[in-house]
């Protein structure tokens, strides 16, 4: 399971939450052993983590599942709940004023090369569908990036 270096697995982290909400959560997770690099690592953890605030905060949903699959040389993280949802453009326009969590998390998954897919619909529930390259020559493209000034904010 992804961890988060030495924190508690993503398993771990998704069953307390849980406990914690009251939401049914389902967690599947098909990686077995795969060891991605510890940025790819981490900023899923954070992708979930986020994920399941927004659906804590705004959803007001009685059931979420999270999903982590190895496929095409891709890791897919999909989180789905069956709350309220929303209106995709006008949440996105007014996301800041809102702080609806999805700039964080599209700045997360930009970070590592990935793309990420909100389908929502008011009184449909929302999807988070996020598709990050996990094959060993496509982390090497993203994280020759890791150092350079830009990345550094100089």
């Amino acid at each position: 399971t992804l961890s988060l270096h030495d924190a508690l697995p993503i398993s771990n982290y998704v069953e307390k939450w849980s406990d914690r909400s009251s939401i049914s959560l389902d967690f599947h997770s098909g990686l077995d052993k795969l060891r991605l690099p510890a940025p790819v690592e981490t900023a899923v953890f954070r992708i979930v983590q986020e994920a399941l605030t927004n659906v804590l905060k705004h959803a007001q949903a009685n059931r979420v599942s999270v999903m982590l699959e190895y496929r095409n040389e891709e890791l897919l993280v999909i989180v789905e709940d069956n709350g309220r949802g929303f209106q995709t453009e006008a949440s996105l326009a007014e996301k800041e004023r809102d702080g609806l969590g999805l700039i964080g998390i599209r700045e997360r998954v930009a970070l590592v090369g990935g793309k990420l897919n909100i389908e929502s619909e008011p009184g449909s529930g929302t999807t988070l569908v996020i598709r990050i390259p996990a094959s060993a020559s496509a982390q090497q493209k993203v994280f020759a990036h890791e150092l350079t000034p830009h990345f550094l904010g100089r």
